[in-house]
């Protein structure tokens, strides 16, 4: 019985083969697109899920002062953890993070240095919270030694080839030694902890000559990750609600009322942005929340397709219906004939989708910059959303038509060959809702794409065309002043500056900022770099007052004291500022030059850093930070001062059409003066083009996915102007005769289908402009929303639509009337 009724509906598919073919194509783009986002939305929200007990594991991470996130906690946080929440906490394990050059003395190219940026000294227990899978060697007694090493098996390849590097020894910045001691499985995407090599904590208490077995006593210093196991059973929200009150006991109540620390699930970390600081970058949940709406509204639209062709066909099967029901057919035979021809469709529509995701899988992964997994027979949840999709999205196109049409009289049905009561609406009820999300996906993505474009074409306030960076390492004084002379021969240079920070990437480090006859509740959050001579005016930023740094080292300042034997106090330093740091200061200087200024660091009375001078410059605001940002206030330090030589990068000027040839010149003259150290370089409008990798993502991909609703929508529009066409071939048969013209009929027929579209119009874009509006709450600098993409929007629906119409329409209207009318 079961197979007579799937014998029944692939009858009518073949029979029907237009339509059937509308809808196969339909829903299976449908659900290609579904499971592409589906399993990306699933990858992103998979991260760290893979450790055991992850639902038990937490990151102190802190706030400062109410509003800005850190991922990192000072090296006190971890000693005041263990000693409070001793009975709570299973674990609590500390991470830090630098970045270093290696060499090998044996294995592949003996010799040579290689930065390396993810290197990480850990406590005992942090193989349990990442997760760690031996390869090669042991852990024991790993954590508690120091210079020891863990590397993954990339790295190990990558310095060792094949060959076991247990026991071997990798040098460090300085000839540091470190034995290899194991080999760990290359980590997976889906987690935030990034790194390729691992010591001990122990390690950076020897290499800062601290000692072993006492406790960090700072929140300030060394910067870490810390990770907490919560024992089963307990409330973790409790403890964290416990930690500010705890915090007070251990530093200045007044100064631990600025810094909040709190668990953080270690699962929701990759779910959030706007925490400084962190491992690696994270993906706003919003956006996956956008992608996941995105595949189901592509799946929708196929249904609606499915049930807007279904109803509109039901005239050609009314009398199947009421000659069955005469001969004794029950409903519930009928509705188990119509979701049979549904399932059929759907199964058919699934197979081919599940091979459109594996023939572009490729190509989304490209998009999105990651290896996205689909395994479909190897993923027990992957396999199980499949089924569900496939049986939700049978039971969604095909229960309307089968419960409706089976519902219909058979003495009505055998009476009348038109489908009884309100099709036309129902019809364009679906049509408007379709083209609604379809124009909203447009809107949408052309504001995504034009906010990509506003952050990648906007003004930075410095000309960034020409700029190339090359990271300084552990290149002593000396050494930097003989690098830059040795550059500045080159003919493409046009000038070179050592700096701390890079402009446009980073804002630089936010300490405690006072100046003469500041008002105590003055706080402000205030960015420090530091730079050399001639920098603005090699970057292209005027001077508003005062001078640059002088050449001749006259504003490095005194050192007068080094604090507990570690931390300098520098005075009589000459100090640059923006414009926005002057406006701060005019709350009580109308002049900013010459007035008093102090750079410090301070905690429970103790100062880490102290930096004092005058003002001697004040320069125009620029965009040390991208644009998702604001400008803010910044003060600018010698980078040769009297403590330390504070630059980090080289930023070096070349002709703006540069190639390879001038970066070569570039690396022989770094290798004239440190040969032993590698040419690490960046051109710094690929670097500000990467910053925004997550915008163009987006825009890409919503603009992807809104073809293809459009498209979609057509493809249903398409199927309807037919069935419209062939139920009225008798009526344009006769119009012709009577002299009508093609363009009429087409116009005629064709505003039957536009009205909805532009209805749909009417609701869309209202939705379009707030969702947006709201997107781009994120970005400091954004671009306005005019009317040009409400009508860029119209135009597009509206031009694809009356295509599709018009399309079948005229092949409708230049048919032989002799024949419509003989036919019919």
């Amino acid at each position: 019985m079961i197979i007579n009724y799937f014998k029944i509906a692939w009858r009518n598919l073949l029979r029907q083969r237009i339509f059937s073919l509308i809808n196969i194509f339909g829903l299976s783009i449908g659900l290609a697109c579904f499971l592409l986002l589906a399993s990306y939305v699933k990858f992103e929200r998979s991260y760290d899920s893979f450790q055991e007990d992850s639902d038990r594991l937490f990151r102190v991470s802190q706030q400062f002062r109410g509003q800005e996130y850190s991922a990192w906690a000072g090296g006190a946080v971890a000693p005041m953890l263990r000693k409070e929440f001793e009975d709570q906490l299973e674990s609590v394990v500390s991470v830090i993070g630098i970045n270093t050059y290696l060499k090998t003395t044996e294995g592949l190219q003996p010799g040579e240095s290689f930065r390396e940026d993810y290197f990480y000294y850990a406590e005992p227990g942090f193989e349990q919270i990442a997760g760690l899978e031996i390869l090669q060697g042991s852990l024991n007694g790993f954590f508690e030694e120091p210079f020891g090493l863990v590397l993954t098996e990339t790295k190990a390849k990558k310095y060792f080839g094949e060959e076991s590097p247990i026991g071997k020894i990798l040098l460090a910045t300085g000839d540091v030694a470190f034995e290899v001691k194991a080999v760990i499985a290359d980590l997976p995407e889906n987690t935030h902890m990034k790194f390729d090599f691992l010591s001990s904590v122990a390690t950076f208490k020897n290499l800062n000559e601290f000692p072993q077995n006492a406790d960090f006593g700072s929140f300030w210093w060394p910067q870490t990750y810390t990770y907490v196991k919560v024992k089963e059973g307990l409330d973790p929200n409790e403890i964290s609600k416990k930690i500010p009150e705890i915090n007070a006991n251990y530093r200045n109540p007044e100064e631990a009322k600025n810094y909040t620390y709190f668990l953080q699930p270690i699962q929701s970390i990759h779910l959030t942005e706007d925490f400084s600081g962190d491992w690696s970058v994270g993906i706003n949940s919003q956006t996956l929340l956008i992608f996941l709406s995105i595949g189901v509204f592509v799946l929708l639209l196929a249904c609606i397709n499915f049930i807007n062709l279904a109803t509109a066909r039901a005239v050609h099967r009314m009398k199947e219906i009421g000659v069955r029901k005469v001969n004794g057919a029950k409903r519930g035979e009928l509705i188990f004939q119509f979701l049979a021809e549904s399932f059929l469709l759907n199964g058919i529509a699934l197979i081919i989708g599940i091979l459109l995701v594996y023939l572009f899988l490729p190509l989304f992964s490209k998009i999105l910059s990651l290896e996205l997994p689909f395994d479909l027979f190897q993923d027990e949840n992957l396999l199980g959303l499949v089924v569900l999709v496939w049986v939700t999205t049978s039971l969604l196109a095909g229960i309307f038509p089968a419960f409706y049409l089976s519902g219909l009289k058979p003495d009505l049905i055998l009476k009348q060959s038109s489908f009884p009561g309100g099709k036309v609406l129902i019809r364009k009820s679906l049509v408007i809702f379709q083209f609604s999300l379809s124009a909203l996906l447009v809107f949408c993505a052309t504001v995504a794409y034009m906010q990509h474009r506003f952050l990648q074409e906007s003004e930075m306030g410095f000309d960034e065309e020409g700029l190339v960076t090359v990271k300084l390492g552990n290149v002593a004084k000396a050494n930097l002043e003989n690098i830059k002379q040795e550059m500045k021969k080159i003919s493409s240079v046009q000038s070179v500056n050592s700096i701390s920070t890079p402009p446009g990437l980073g804002g630089g480090w936010k300490p405690s900022v006072a100046y003469d006859g500041m008002q105590e509740d003055a706080d402000f959050s205030v960015f420090v770099q530091y730079v050399d001579e001639e920098y603005f005016r090699n970057l292209g930023v005027s001077l508003k007052f005062g001078r640059e740094f002088s050449p001749d080292y006259q504003d490095q300042g005194e050192l007068t004291e080094m604090m507990r034997d570690r931390f300098p106090k520098v005075e009589n330093l000459g100090i640059i500022i923006n414009e926005s740091a002057a406006k701060w200061i005019a709350q009580t200087h109308s002049e900013p030059l010459g007035v008093g200024l102090r750079v410090f660091t301070e905690e429970n009375g103790l100062l880490f850093s102290d930096y004092s001078g005058k003002i001697i410059g004040v320069v125009q605001d620029y965009h040390a930070q991208d644009l998702r940002n604001s400008i803010k206030p910044t003060i600018f330090l010698p980078a040769q001062n009297a403590a330390a030589d504070a630059s980090n990068v080289l930023l070096v000027r070349l002709e703006r059409d540069f190639g390879q040839g001038e970066i070569l010149q570039l690396k022989n003259a770094w290798n004239e003066i440190v040969p032993g150290l590698p040419f690490d370089y960046d051109v710094l409008e690929s670097s500000l083009a990467l910053s925004y990798a997550q915008e163009a993502r987006t825009g890409n991909l919503l603009g992807a996915f809104a073809w293809l609703t459009l498209l979609i929508s057509c493809m249903g529009l398409l199927g309807l102007s037919i069935f419209t066409a062939e139920s009225k071939r008798k009526e344009i048969g006769v119009r012709k005769v009577l002299g009508a013209s093609v363009n009429g009929i087409v116009l005629q027929l064709s505003r039957e289908f536009l009205s909805p579209i532009l209805m749909a119009l009417i609701l869309a874009l209202p939705i379009g402009f707030y969702l947006m509006n709201q997107w781009l709450q994120q970005f400091a600098n954004k671009l306005s929303i005019s009317v040009w993409y409400f009508v860029l929007t119209a135009l597009i629906s509206l031009l694809f639509a009356w295509i599709t119409v018009s399309w079948q329409s005229w092949r409708s209207a230049i048919a032989n009337p002799v024949e419509s009318i003989k036919t019919e």
